[in-house]
Parts: structure tokens; sequence; C-alpha cells
């Protein structure tokens, strides 16, 4: 499994627009259909932006983005409302902890 991260802090009171920036035309392949945006709680301008790729593997990763287009359109509508940008990168899991019974 995949995991796209991205650590930014957003202009004060952007999050809307940002989000709307944020939206890519379609996700890539193996990329499941939902994303997350989880915001700080000790900072409402400060998120986590993060997808999860399941049966993806570094390879497909590779071939992916050897074929895919260019996000740079989708990069600069985001920057206009980003401060800064800290942790953006594809992670592979490497450990999977369960703790508990299932819900």
């Amino acid at each position: 499994m995949l995991v796209f991260v991205t650590h930014r802090r957003l202009k004060p009171g952007s999050f809307e627009e940002f989000r709307k920036a944020w939206e890519p035309d379609e996700m890539p392949e193996g990329v499941r259909e939902v994303a997350y945006h989880a915001r700080s709680v000790s900072n409402p301008d400060e998120i986590i932006s993060f997808g999860l790729a399941y049966d993806m593997t570094l390879e497909d990763f590779e071939r992916m983005r050897q074929a895919g287009g260019d996000d740079s359109e989708r990069q600069r509508r985001m920057a206009e409302f980003v401060e800064w940008t800290g942790v953006d990168g594809v992670f592979e899991v490497i450990d999977e902890i369960h703790w508990g019974e299932p819900a």
C-alpha cells in the first residue's frame, strides 16, 4: 500500500478556496476514490492531505507517474492559498498494527 501525504499551512481562512483548487481533474488509477484533509486541532489553517493506494506497488506508482499528465496547473492553483509546505511525498506502508477488536 502507498500513502500520498502533504502537510501544509494555508493562508488564514482560505481552506474552502484551497479545497476547490486541490480537486484533481481525475484521481490516478489505483488510488482509492477518497482522500482526506485533516485539520490541526491547534491551528485551523494547518492541514494534512492524504490518500491511500491499497493495491499499488512502487513499480505501479512509477508507471503511473511516467504515464500521468502534468500536475503543474493544479499545483499552481493551490499555491495561491498555501503559506508553506512541509512533508510532501509518497510513502510505502511497511508495517500494520491492530489493537483491540474490530468495531
